[in-house]
C-alpha cells in the first residue's frame, strides 16, 4: 500500500469515528439541538461528517483501491438485507 493510499485510509478512519460521534450527538441531545456557541445544529454536523466520508470513499474510488460498483453493488444489498432484518420499510 503506498503512502496516498494509507493516508485517505487513515483520514477515512477518523472521519468514520466524527461520524460516530455525531450520531451519538443527535442520540444524546436531539437533531436539532445546538451546543452554545457552536454554529451547527446536531443534524447541520451529522451531514457535514457524512459528507466527508463520502468524500473519501470517493478518493479512493479515484486511486483504484475500491470500485464505484462494487460500492454501490454493497449498498444495494444493504436495503436488501435491511427489508428482512429490520422494521426500517414497514
Amino acid at each position: 500500500m503506498n503512502n496516498k493510499t494509507q493516508e485517505i485510509m487513515s483520514i477515512l478512519q477518523e472521519e468514520c469515528a466524527e461520524v460516530t460521534q455525531a450520531v451519538s450527538k443527535c442520540f444524546r441531545f436531539g437533531l436539532d439541538n445546538k451546543k452554545p456557541g457552536k454554529p451547527l445544529t446536531n443534524r447541520e454536523h451529522l451531514e457535514v461528517e457524512l459528507g466527508d466520508v463520502l468524500a473519501m470513499i470517493e478518493l479512493l474510488e479515484n486511486i483504484g483501491v475500491v470500485s464505484s460498483k462494487a460500492v454501490d453493488d454493497a449498498k444495494e444489498a444493504k436495503f436488501e438485507k435491511l427489508k428482512t432484518w429490520s422494521s426500517i420499510y414497514e
